[in-house]
């Protein structure tokens, strides 16, 4: 119970993260007026090789093999890479082609595909309140974006590019649960930032000869501003999440960054007296209850109470003998281990 606590209280910090991570990027998108995605995800990746300073002290330990060695921490992070780059590069490009409401809709499709993929790969257990949390927060996230919908231009290349990110996003957190489980997560980001910054500098020259996205090398407040946001936006906050997906499970965790929005809520209230419409503030209720209903599994007792063979005998629905004796004897199993 120590380790899911210490996962909530993750998850919750990268969320504060997160939240001022948001207004940073907005200063940086409006005020500074550089629209730059490539770069923005570029920047902000690359300093996840800060982390290789840890490697002056940590040589010893992965000599002597109480970790997964460089090599195959770099193999699995040369894996990772991709769709941690593409997953935030697609939702940063749709932001500037199409509207906030339909980005934040789309984006919000995360947590039912990383639902899907945990229970195809990871071989979780296909629950009723499980989809049913997922489709609660995501209907918050929906009301949302509906009801903050300020005309913003829709496209439909930026729709496809914010349903692209989700699955993206879905991919790596299922990843990181299967295949980095093991290893030393410092060491883990640490390769991804480096080999972000070999292996995706060829982007610049594409796109900048395209047109698509000219180089432009930022003024030096804004330089300062993406690194402030790539220091605690990304190579903190992203080490906390992804601690936070190993000690809980990647559905939990993604429905559990939508808490950004009612946090949003409540710090915009507080400090520049925001009002919100009826149909917002339901819709960060819902988000809240989602997360609420997802969280209840972290817990073998209460597991066992909302599962599919509890509603089943609820509903006077028969299930096969052989198959209720080996659930009854996987719960009793789970109940004994906290």
């Amino acid at each position: 119970m120590k380790k899911i606590a210490l996962g909530f209280v993750l998850l919750l910090l990268v969320v504060v993260l997160w939240v001022g991570s948001s207004t940073l990027i907005q200063e940086i998108l409006t005020n500074e007026n550089f629209d730059k995605p490539f770069f923005l995800t570029y920047f902000s990746t690359s300093n996840f090789s800060l982390y290789l300073i840890s490697l002056t002290w940590k040589h010893k330990t992965l000599k002597l093999g109480t970790c997964p060695d460089l090599k195959s921490t770099a193999k699995i992070a040369l894996h990772f890479c991709p769709l941690w780059f593409f997953a935030n590069y697609f939702f940063n490009l749709s932001l500037s082609l199409t509207s906030v409401a339909s980005n934040t809709i789309l984006s919000s499709t995360s947590g039912m595909f990383t639902l899907l993929l945990s229970i195809f790969f990871l071989k979780e257990s296909p629950e009723i309140i499980k989809f049913l949390a997922v489709i609660t927060a995501t209907g918050g996230v929906i009301c949302i974006g509906l009801s903050d919908d300020e005309g913003g231009s829709d496209n439909a290349w930026g729709d496809l590019f914010a349903l692209f990110g989700a699955i993206v996003y879905a991919t790596y957190s299922v990843f990181i649960k299967a295949k980095a489980s093991n290893v030393d997560m410092v060491i883990f980001f640490g390769c991804v930032g480096a080999i972000n910054v070999f292996l995706l500098f060829p982007g610049f020259i594409i796109l900048n000869f395209s047109g698509i996205e000219p180089f432009e090398f930022p003024s030096a407040t804004t330089l300062g501003l993406l690194f402030l946001n790539a220091l605690f936006g990304t190579v903190l906050s992203d080490m906390l999440w992804a601690l936070s997906v190993r000690l809980l499970n990647p559905a939990l965790c993604t429905v559990g960054l939508s808490l950004t929005i009612p946090l949003s809520m409540v710090v915009d209230t507080m400090l520049h007296q925001f009002t919100y419409s009826a149909v917002y503030i339901l819709g960060a209720l819902l988000i809240v209850l989602g997360f609420v209903l997802l969280s209840i599994y972290e817990n073998p007792k209460l597991r066992a109470k909302i599962s599919n063979e509890s509603i089943f005998k609820i509903l006077g629905i028969n299930r096969n003998k052989e198959t209720e004796v080996l659930l009854e004897k996987k719960e009793t199993q789970e109940i004994s281990m906290t």
